[in-house]
């Protein structure tokens, strides 16, 4: 079974790939393990910029001997992926704001992956990148095991429902376009 977990930064991906892949019994790779190891990214304006084509080939080339894992990284949804499941974690904007802040993200990067979070950014990718809708995950009031579980349920069911998330009203407040 090949599952790509994605999301926002922020929203439990590594956490919740860990406790999934221990759980089915999965090989967990994680993209940023993938992107060091190989050294597959640049220095721009003092941050690593990563070459989304040189990870996409890295990445084939990796997976393509791999029957079973749990990948996870924000790029996965930039990349196509073989896999069975593709799950894109949500979290609502004034959580996630928390959860950055407590990383200490700069106020322009954390202005980034706010708008990222309410523009629905993750889950369009990855639609376009996957040719089909992924399944969305909330995992604001949710904890890692929690999280984890559920979609380890979903699995074994074969359910191929998400949660509905939508941030808009939150978007048109944090841009001041409500009354």
């Amino acid at each position: 079974m090949r599952i790509v977990i994605t999301g926002t930064p922020g929203t439990g991906k590594t956490k919740i790939a860990e406790r999934l892949a221990k759980m089915l019994g999965l090989r967990l790779i994680r993209i940023k393990d993938v992107v060091e190891k190989n050294r597959i990214y640049g220095i721009a304006g003092g941050e690593r910029i990563v070459d989304l084509n040189a990870l996409d080939k890295t990445l084939k080339r990796t997976l393509k001997k791999e029957k079973n894992f749990v990948l996870e990284g924000h790029l996965a949804c930039e990349i196509k992926i073989p896999c069975d499941y593709v799950f894109v974690l949500r979290t609502h904007p004034k959580e996630l704001k928390r959860r950055l802040g407590c990383r200490k993200y700069r106020a322009e990067k954390l202005r980034e992956n706010l708008l990222s979070e309410m523009l629905d950014y993750c889950v369009q990718r990855t639609a376009k990148a996957y040719g089909k809708k992924p399944l969305e995950i909330d995992t604001t009031d949710r904890t890692a095991g929690a999280t984890a579980a559920r979609i380890a349920k979903m699995i074994t069911n074969k359910k191929k429902k998400g949660d509905r998330v939508d941030y808009s009203e939150e978007l048109l407040e944090y841009l001041g376009l409500t009354k």
